[in-house]
C-alpha cells in the first residue's frame, strides 16, 4: 500500500480522517433515522381509519398498515446506525489515540491499524492511552484527558450490559446494575467521537510543531 511519493504523515493523517468521516457519516444516518422513527410513532400521528376490502379477508386499513410497515423498518435500521455509528466512533477514538501516542514516542505509523471482524471494527481490549505527560505543551490536553475518562466509563458500562444481556431477555428479571450501566453507555458512540475528535487536533499540533521527526527524503 506505499506509495514512495507520499509522506507517511500524509497517509496517517488521511487514515484519521477517513475514520472520522466513516463515524460522521453513520451519527448523520442514526439521527435520520431516529427522526424517520419519530414520525411513525403511533402516540403523535393519528392514522386514517379508511378501510379497504381484500379477497378472502375482511378488510386491510392502508394507513395503519404503511405507518406499521414502515416503523417495523426505522426501528431495525435504528438499531443497525446505532450499532455501526457506536463501533466507528470507538475505532476513530482509539485509532487516532494509537496514531498520536506511536508520533509522541517517535515512530512513523503510514495507516492506522485496526482488525475486522463481520463487517465491524473489533474493539480494542485495553484503555485509551494516557497521554497527558506526554501532551503537557498542548493546550487541549486537560479536555483530551477527561474526554479519556469518560470514554473508558462508557466502555465499561458497555461491557457490563453485553454481559447482563442474557439475564435481560429472562421475563420479569429486573437488574438494577445493567439498568445502571445501559443508561452511563448510552452516548459512548458521541463521546468516543469527541475523544476521536480531540485526539486528531492533538495529531495535528504535534506535527505542525515539529514534535514529530519528518524527513521527506526517506519517503517515510
Amino acid at each position: 500500500m506505499s506509495n514512495p511519493t507520499t509522506a507517511w504523515f500524509d497517509t496517517l493523517t488521511a487514515s484519521v480522517q477517513a475514520l472520522s468521516a466513516a463515524s460522521r457519516e453513520y451519527r448523520m444516518a442514526e439521527r435520520a433515522a431516529h427522526n424517520a422513527l419519530w414520525n411513525t410513532d403511533p402516540t403523535r400521528l393519528l392514522p386514517v381509519n379508511g378501510a379497504v376490502s381484500v379477497p378472502r379477508r375482511d378488510s386491510v386499513r392502508p394507513h395503519h398498515d404503511a405507518l406499521h410497515q414502515l416503523r417495523s423498518l426505522h426501528t431495525e435500521m435504528l438499531q443497525r446506525t446505532k450499532t455501526l455509528y457506536e463501533n466507528t466512533a470507538v475505532a476513530y477514538a482509539h485509532g487516532a489515540a494509537a496514531a498520536l501516542h506511536s508520533v509522541l514516542l517517535g515512530e512513523r505509523p503510514e495507516y492506522v491499524e485496526l482488525r475486522r471482524r463481520g463487517g465491524h471494527y473489533v474493539r480494542p481490549t485495553g484503555a485509551l492511552p494516557d497521554l497527558r505527560t506526554l501532551l503537557n505543551d498542548w493546550p487541549g490536553n486537560g479536555g483530551l484527558a477527561t474526554l479519556r475518562e469518560q470514554v473508558t466509563e462508557r466502555e465499561h458500562a458497555r461491557t457490563v450490559v453485553e454481559d447482563f444481556e442474557f439475564f435481560w431477555d429472562l421475563a420479569g428479571c429486573v437488574i438494577p446494575e445493567w439498568s445502571r450501566a445501559a443508561e452511563q453507555a448510552a452516548d459512548l458512540a458521541d463521546t468516543a467521537h469527541a475523544y476521536g475528535e480531540t485526539a486528531e487536533s492533538a495529531l495535528y499540533f504535534v506535527l505542525l510543531t515539529g514534535r514529530a521527526s519528518r524527513d521527506p527524503e526517506d519517503g517515510r
